[in-house]
């Protein structure tokens, strides 16, 4: 009785049932986007203070929250191959945008 209670549990603990306010995968592509060139800013240091620039500006800009972000990530997250093409898609942001700074020069 107690194999089956635990299997039952595990089975229902992997239910991967989209929340109901489930980010777009685009959206939550850019979303992502930002939040990396928002943390790589810090990296970088450019003497901003970091106090004025976080994630919350990030989630005011696409109109969420971040219960919903990281309700969003988790469910893409159980769901590899979605999961890999955002961010997939985030690093190919991320080379076309250092190639188009790098013809700045």
């Amino acid at each position: 009785m107690k194999k089956y209670l635990i299997f039952l549990i595990l089975i229902l603990g992997c239910t991967s049932d989209a929340p109901e306010n489930l980010i777009s995968e685009e959206k939550m592509e850019s979303i992502i986007f930002d939040i990396m060139i928002l943390n790589a800013s810090y990296n970088y240091d450019l003497k901003i203070d970091n106090n004025l620039l976080s994630d919350e500006l990030i989630y005011k800009k696409y109109d969420i929250d971040s219960l919903q972000f990281y309700e969003s990530e988790l469910y893409y997250s159980k769901n590899p191959k979605i999961h890999f093409n955002i961010y997939s898609n985030v690093k190919k942001r991320i080379l076309k945008s250092i190639d188009s700074l790098k013809n700045i020069k």
